[in-house]
């Protein structure tokens, strides 16, 4: 198991210092969700899906080996998570630009739609066998 961690960190510390800025970036906007928990049930859900790509990514990494697999796990959580947030929290409504709640799930929701592209991207190029 030691093995499987050391290729995770040899795998992430390899990726360039924008892919990490990204990652942090991601952390941080989901993180966010906590402030709005307590109001706003799309808080909760992103707080959930911030969580639960840990629990699928796992066993993948396990399994191939490659971060570039991990995507998966967003595209599994994340998608159903983009699909509500254009549902419930942006669709026929003002969205909210005057409220920090707004704000947040604006750049939450770009943020989801940027990381999807770059997942589907990586689970495509692992598939055709270049990652």
């Amino acid at each position: 198991m030691n093995e499987v961690l050391e290729s995770l960190s040899l795998q992430m510390d390899a990726l360039p210092r924008l892919v990490h800025y990204w990652i942090n970036w991601m952390g941080a906007i989901f993180l966010l969700s906590i402030v709005f928990v307590k109001k706003h049930k799309a808080a909760r859900y992103v707080l959930l899906a911030m969580v639960l790509p840990g629990f699928i990514a796992a066993p993948l990494f396990y399994i191939f080996r490659s971060i570039h697999i991990l995507g998966l796990a967003h595209i599994i959580v994340w998608g159903p998570l983009l699909y509500y947030l254009m549902l419930k929290e942006l669709r026929g409504r003002d969205i909210m630009m005057r409220s920090a709640y707004g704000i947040w799930i604006v750049l939450l929701t770009i943020t989801v739609i940027v990381s999807l592209v770059f997942d589907i991207r990586d689970i495509v190029l692992v598939l055709m066998g270049f990652k």
